[in-house]
């Protein structure tokens, strides 16, 4: 196999494996009313992908510094859980068959998440991909969040592939930043919102739905034999 040839995949958690962001807005929307404040789609969206230190300064600026940020944490935290043990987690169409379809050619995956690691394991859980994840590096696992790209860089090691070697699957623009800056070969699958011109120039590709991405990994890895490497 050449040595540039792709051999291994990077997934970003929340609005690629699974359809958690409509989620996650609605928590935090839900959860900022019940303390009397209005949080905007647009606002939410500036937030998204950012790791937990950041989400909080995030919140702080956008929101001013009178906004109750613990009682926010707290009661987002209690819709999450409520919502979530009562109607699962849906993983995003054709996400689950692209991990099976990957482990049966052979190809390694990790996780880049920003998610804390009991929330995304958890969340793994509810959609029913846990058994497939072997390799997770969370978003309080590293000393600098996403855009930077370390979390990417140890994804990569986790599943012992070059960087520059692997694909990386991303919805947010702090994301497709992190994982341009490690070097890999970048699909940018918007969920939420469209990325702007600077954010779409960095990704290979930008590509509506993830089942539409995931034909797209798999036709890469088998137009150059990658699960033969």
């Amino acid at each position: 196999m050449k040595q540039h040839a792709y051999a291994g995949v990077v997934f970003d958690m929340d609005g690629i494996l699974i359809n958690s962001e409509p989620l996650f807005r609605r928590a935090a929307q839900e959860a900022a009313r019940d303390l009397g404040h209005h949080l905007s789609d647009e606002t939410y969206a500036m937030w998204m992908g950012l790791p937990p230190r950041a989400v909080e300064a995030a919140v702080v600026e956008s929101m001013g510094p009178s906004f109750p940020m613990r009682a926010f944490r707290d009661e987002f935290r209690r819709i999450w859980i409520d919502h979530t043990e009562q109607h699962g987690m849906p993983p995003q169409p054709g996400m689950l068959d692209l991990l099976k379809s990957l482990r049966e050619r052979g190809i390694p995956f990790s996780v880049a998440t920003s998610t804390q690691r009991d929330q995304a394991l958890r969340s793994l859980e509810l959609a029913g991909m846990g058994a497939f994840i072997d390799v997770l590096v969370a978003g309080n696992e590293v000393s600098e969040g996403k855009p930077a790209p370390e979390i990417f860089l140890r994804a990569a090691a986790g599943i012992g592939i070059a960087p520059e070697r692997c694909v990386a699957m991303e919805d947010s623009s702090v994301g497709v930043h992190a994982a341009s800056a490690a070097r890999m070969l970048t699909i940018m699958v918007p969920d939420l919102h469209q990325p702007n011109a600077a954010t779409a120039a960095l990704a290979r590709y930008v590509i509506p739905g993830t089942e539409n991405a995931a034909r797209v990994v798999l036709t890469l890895f088998d137009a150059q034999g990658a699960h033969t490497s």
